[in-house]
């Protein structure tokens, strides 16, 4: 195996490595995408139970 064999294989090697980096940073993006969607959706759930939980009682103290 010569120079210009080794030096093949590592740059090809580097290469299959920053592609599975990349990959990976995509699926990261993609689940902190999907996790910010979950927290937005989680806070306006509780805020309507906690609407839903108090207004009567409030609209009762106004009167």
């Amino acid at each position: 195996m010569g120079l210009e064999d080794e030096r093949k294989m590592l740059t090809e090697s580097r290469d299959t490595k920053e592609e599975e980096e990349e990959e990976e940073e995509l699926k990261c993006v993609k689940a902190q995408e999907r996790l910010e969607l979950c927290d937005e959706h989680e806070l306006f759930d509780f805020l309507h139970a906690r609407d839903h939980c108090v207004a009567h009682k409030l609209f009762n103290n106004l009167k």
